[in-house]
């Protein structure tokens, strides 16, 4: 019996120092290649080398280039929410394919980091495993602002996939057009002849769209004189308080509601259901474009959709731009939300025609809040 032959010893890499000599030219030669830095060498010289890295199957070290500051053409992801698993109808699942799609398309890869433990931290220790990647995208509801002004302060590159505002410093962002979304759905509203609109959200908005939209209705509300009884602002609890929210529809005369969240939606439909009204014969809705926790994907409701495919390519080509010195940071991109005829707006049942005049007799103040019994008044 022969002995068995010895394991084969690890291919050792070849160093930069090594590629230098085959290649005929300096170590700092090859380190500009590697690096993307070479615009001042000739081509031949470019060539040359790439032709040793390729032939002797040099393969960089990621985090050794980081640490030079190199670019390795990586881009993380940081989620201030859990993300996993992933489905065709999950909320964050179009903005995750539309930043894979674009830095396909580009050359990058990706580096998801999902801060183990639970913490959905950036930073540990002082340090942040950000600094792995070229740049980074940042998605989430709620953000610690306080570790997004670190990133900042530290100039590393980053976007965040939604509206965030900094107080005291500029970030980048790429955002749904919430409050233009908002604006054209409060006037089909008006167009079909609803003259009392309500606004309605579950518990209290978080973070900037919920703002942006509201600022919407509110900018129309205004244009349109509408009063402070015509125009409420509603927050609903919880569940319960959806059929004391019927109560106040009833009793304020409102024919139309802007619900913020189509979770909201859904249940405000199965009470109606079970009160024997008709949506939108009796009571129209447009939803404001928020699925999350939706239980059907696309039920047929009026409204807009958030681009949030487009916005997570869009994020994707600024931070690019942003690391190839083709736009400067902090920037700033809008997309517009996507309008949706559905199925849940109508005329009122009441005559609109003598409503509208009446309404515009005066100028009125600005939209605020208006108590009701079973939902809280916004303050």
């Amino acid at each position: 019996m022969t002995p068995a032959d010895p394991p084969a010893a690890p291919r050792r890499r070849p160093t930069q120092t090594e590629i230098a000599r085959i290649a005929g030219v300096s170590q700092a030669t090859v380190s500009l290649v590697l690096n993307g830095r070479d615009d001042e060498l000739s081509e031949a010289t470019r060539q040359r080398v790439r032709e040793v890295l390729q032939r002797v199957g040099y393969v960089a070290n990621p985090v050794a280039r980081v640490l030079a500051g190199g670019q390795n053409r990586i881009l993380g992801i940081h989620t201030f929410e859990q993300v996993f698993p992933l489905h065709s109808g999950d909320f964050y699942f179009p903005f995750l394919l539309g930043v894979e799609e674009e830095a396909e398309r580009q050359g990058y890869d990706l580096l998801m980091f999902t801060s183990a433990g639970g913490s959905r931290r950036v930073f540990s220790g002082g340090a942040t495993r950000l600094e792995l990647a070229d740049g980074s995208l940042l998605l989430g509801r709620r953000p610690d602002l306080e570790e997004i002004g670190r990133l900042a302060e530290m100039e590393y590159p980053f976007v965040y996939i939604g509206h965030r505002d900094l107080p005291g410093r500029g970030i980048s962002y790429v955002a749904a057009d919430y409050a233009t979304a908002t604006a054209e759905a409060t006037r089909r509203l008006l167009e079909a002849g609803h003259r009392r609109i309500a606004y309605v959200r579950y518990g209290e908005s978080v973070g900037q769209p919920g703002i942006d939209r509201l600022e919407g209705f509110r900018a129309v509300a205004r244009e349109e004189r509408l009063t402070s009884a015509a125009s409420p602002l509603w927050n609903v609890d919880g569940p319960a308080d959806v059929e004391g929210l019927l109560d106040d529809v009833r009793e304020s005369h409102t024919t139309a509601l802007l619900v913020e969240q189509q979770q909201l939606a859904e249940l405000l439909r199965a009470a109606c259901r079970s009160r024997g009204l008709r949506i939108p014969d009796d009571l129209s809705i447009a939803v404001l474009g928020d699925s999350i926790g939706a239980q059907r994907p696309d039920p047929g409701w009026s409204g807009f959709h958030v681009p949030r495919r487009e916005m997570g390519a869009s994020a994707t080509r600024l931070l690019i731009a942003q690391l190839r010195g083709d736009v400067a940071a902090p920037a700033v991109r809008s997309i517009p939300c996507r309008t949706v005829d559905g199925s849940t707006i109508a005329a009122p049942r009441t005559a609109p025609g003598a409503a509208r005049p009446a309404a515009r007799r005066a100028p009125q103040p600005p939209p605020g809040e208006q108590p009701g019994g079973a939902r809280k008044a916004a303050q």
